[in-house]
């Protein structure tokens, strides 16, 4: 069976990385035209995001479109390259339809209005982690706020894990007046103070 390929707005910025996608509604007779694990993939360096879209179960016509946009997170490989590690275990946005149409809007409507993704580690420059404030921050966010964690990011960790321990709510005034007083940045111990001075902490 031929078929064109299915129209869409690729907005600037966007790559089309792989695309199979048809301008066909899925039947018995033409399964074979939506094989592969991926019918298109799309990539923005800009806004740090993917978009994968699948039909899922494989070959099956009682199946549906799978969409999902993705984070990618940019860090530099051993030839000092720009590299986007695809963060799938933490999809941004999902969706199934049965219905294709459906489908070519959301992926036109996400293309043009997808913000740029946030990343949240704690890089030295970009595209490269501070490891050793990254950790603590996976520590912080996996096991909760411990004394043990808080005197390593105190001794050990840059201002960004130290300006994330002051955003916590169960923060202890001695915590504070210790980052206040030998915070690793003017700005932080700033907003340690603010945050000392505050009618909740006083209360």
């Amino acid at each position: 069976m031929d078929s064109n390929y299915q129209s869409l707005r690729i907005t600037g910025g966007w790559l089309v990385e792989w695309n199979t996608f048809m301008e066909i509604d899925p039947t018995h007779e033409n399964m074979s035209e939506l094989s592969g694990s991926t019918l298109l993939y799309l990539t923005s360096s800009r806004l740090l995001r993917a978009i994968d879209l699948c039909w899922r179960p494989e070959g099956d016509p009682q199946g549906s479109f799978e969409l999902v946009v993705l984070n990618l997170l940019e860090n530099i490989d051993k030839k000092n390259d720009f590299v986007y590690d695809v963060d799938w275990d933490n999809p941004f946005y999902e969706m199934k339809s049965k219905k294709r149409l459906e489908i070519v809007d959301v992926l036109n409507d996400l293309m043009l209005t997808l913000d740029p993704f946030n990343d949240p580690r704690i890089l030295v420059k970009r595209g490269e982690v501070d490891e050793l404030s990254e950790a603590l921050r996976i520590e912080l966010i996996t096991n909760g706020l411990s004394n043990e964690l808080i005197k390593k990011i105190l001794t050990i960790g840059n201002w960004k894990i130290q300006d994330i321990l002051i955003d916590q709510p169960d923060l202890g005034i001695e915590t504070l007046s210790s980052i206040a007083q030998k915070g690793a940045r003017k700005g932080v111990k700033k907003k340690a103070l603010q945050k000392l001075n505050s009618k909740k902490i006083r209360s």
